[in-house]
């Protein structure tokens, strides 16, 4: 018994006022209730060891976790700013939001954005599974297919017009392409001019540019009297989607990042914003003024190597056949262009229609494709002094073009 009271001495660390052995006293005898007090406190003392180092565990468990989050976070903002806004967004995806900082939150916001271009860029062009009505088909020295298709927002409201262009170039004419494109405040000089119906762009300005190429831009539009000029708000964001990453639950369509996981694309989105959107831009839009509607607008571009069996790579090798014979097949870049415009009109007149899409727009997507060519070709000081000023940029974009065209198709 003095054994096993000294080991009780020993285990809790407390003094229980009964005799050792070395104290050559009487050996109190213990009944069976104080023997079972004595198990249970072992026990319970025994429990409150276990807890203590359970608690040890899931401590360091939190810590090792925390850590985790931190590095995921550190490397989304680092992919975010580096324009792999659909990676960084993979990565945030199951982190709890009371981790997330503002960066977090708008990297999100934007894969949700560039996830729904993919979807509209690179779905069916069926007319029973995606709507889209083939508008024509231009051949020549840039040879493109335009579709439209008409939604109503709401039964006898106005109506959603969208337009989708596919077109494929030679990967030496990306650079002259993107210049073209980012370059808005050039806008005026080469977009055409239509005096009957008058249809033209009449202002283009910048209104802020954050990152590579990411900007803000105002452009005022006026059409056929007696409806109001037209004018738009432009956001454009660019991601660098050539890489591939990793996705378990890629069956899961409710997973905005899973769209993009196979990588090799350049995307670029356009949005419209209005007076709501500019404190969370941190830019002051100005009110609509009088005589002027503001229209709402989404789409945006994606370019990727051509697929060896899309149509428009059979075009440029059947055109490429009969003039210069300098198509190789491996050296072309598929673009889709795609666009939502609410008019702000509850009837969209076929004739409109007609004219906008088959005419308007072909006309602007042909002379975009020969302003590309003429910058290719030093034709253009205005873009070549730009393409100069922004070395850096461009040469990031040849770099970047290099690394999608080396991708196995």
């Amino acid at each position: 018994m003095a054994s096993v009271e000294a080991g009780w001495d020993i285990t809790t660390g407390m003094s229980q006022g009964w005799c050792s052995d070395t104290q050559n006293e009487s050996i109190i005898d213990v009944d069976e209730e104080k023997a079972e007090a004595v198990g249970v406190g072992a026990r319970g003392d025994k429990t409150q060891t276990q807890e203590c180092t359970e608690k040890s565990k899931a401590s360091q468990a939190d810590e090792n976790l925390i850590t985790e989050i931190s590095d995921r976070l550190d490397r989304a903002t680092a992919l975010g700013e580096d324009d792999k806004l659909l990676v960084a967004a993979h990565i945030l995806h199951d982190i709890d939001e009371k981790f997330l900082q503002p960066i977090h939150h708008k990297i999100l916001k934007e894969a949700a954005v560039l996830k729904e271009l993919l979807q509209e860029n690179t779905g069916s062009l069926e007319l029973n599974e995606g709507g889209w009505i083939k508008q024509g088909k231009h051949t020549g020295r840039h040879n493109f297919t335009i579709y439209y298709k008409l939604k109503e927002i709401t039964p006898g409201q106005d109506k959603e017009l969208s337009c989708r262009i596919e077109t494929a170039i030679k990967a030496d004419l990306l650079v002259p392409f993107l210049s073209v494109l980012n370059e808005s405040e050039l806008y005026a000089t080469w977009l055409p001019n239509f005096k009957l119906p008058r249809l033209r762009v009449s202002k283009s300005e910048k209104l802020q540019q954050s990152g590579r190429v990411s900007q803000i831009i105002n452009v005022e539009t006026e059409i056929p009297w007696p409806l109001k000029m037209r004018q738009v708000i432009l956001k454009a964001v660019a991601c660098d989607n050539i890489d591939s990453y990793e996705e378990e639950d890629a069956s899961d369509n409710n997973n905005v990042y899973c769209l993009g996981k196979d990588g090799g694309r350049i995307i670029i989105r356009i949005q419209s914003l209005d007076c709501p959107d500019s404190e969370a831009e941190g830019l002051v839009i100005p009110p609509v003024e009088n005589g002027v509607v503001r229209m709402k607008v989404k789409g945006g571009f994606t370019m990727e190597k051509c697929p060896p069996d899309h149509p428009m790579k059979l075009c440029a090798l059947q055109y490429d056949a009969r003039t210069t014979n300098s198509i190789t097949g491996d050296d072309l870049i598929l673009v889709t262009f795609s666009f939502c415009v609410d008019p702000q009109l509850t009837i969209i007149p076929k004739s409109f229609i007609n004219f906008f899409v088959r005419v308007a727009m072909g006309q602007m997507w042909n002379m975009f494709l020969n302003v590309a060519e003429d910058v290719k070709e030093g034709k253009r000081p205005e873009h070549s002094a730009v393409i100069a000023r922004k070395r850096e940029l461009y040469d990031w974009v040849e770099e970047r073009t290099a690394e999608m065209m080396g991708r196995v198709s």
